[in-house]
């Protein structure tokens, strides 16, 4: 009798523990073509310059939180890495650098070797070299974490450098000097 409630008790576990695996997949793949969905949506109305005037930040605020939903529902996920960085970067694009700059570290946190983490560091770098408050410590943290890397070019090295050795001035003062190269797209 023991051996059958202990069988009927260890084939109810395995049960649950399947059904729950798979509720857990359907989660995954509803909220990823959710996803998908509306980015698709939010591309068809960029092709048209009157629509695409049209997209509002409310917009982009809800496939941010589409994003945010899948990355805090499956923070290990490697989908979880790309929502990340789109927050990022939706966040930097509206003008939000405390925003951007938490899901830049995020990502950078738990998906340090992530296929695009050069341009979030040179993304968080430029974000504490542009926005007020500037603070020149975070700039140095993440400029020389480039500076570090064997896949950033020679010469954008040296433009970093460059940057790091007059950092005393602000990014205006900097690009009015004409030493920003990297800054304003040579050098890549």
């Amino acid at each position: 009798m023991k051996t059958l409630l202990s069988l009927l008790l260890f084939a109810g576990l395995i049960l649950t523990s399947c059904n729950s695996n798979s509720a857990k997949q359907s989660k995954k793949t509803e909220l990823r073509e959710r996803i998908t969905q509306y980015e698709d949506s939010l591309a068809q109305l960029q092709k048209d310059p009157q629509k695409a005037a049209k997209i509002t930040s409310l917009a982009q605020i809800e496939l941010i939180n589409r994003l945010l939903a899948y990355s805090n529902a499956f923070p290990k996920d490697s989908f979880s890495a790309d929502c990340l960085f789109k927050t990022h970067m939706i966040y930097e694009h509206l003008r939000a650098p405390r925003e951007a700059r938490a899901y830049g570290d995020t990502l950078l946190q738990r998906f340090p070797d992530y296929k695009n983490s050069l341009l979030v560091i040179e993304s968080m770098g430029s974000s504490y070299d542009i926005n007020s408050p500037r603070d020149t410590a975070m700039v140095r943290k993440y400029y020389t974490q480039l500076l570090q890397s064997p896949k950033v070019s020679s010469q954008k090295k040296k433009d970093i450098k460059a940057r790091l050795a007059k950092l005393e001035l602000t990014f205006e003062e900097y690009i009015l000097k004409g030493d920003a190269g990297f800054l304003v797209g040579q050098g890549n």
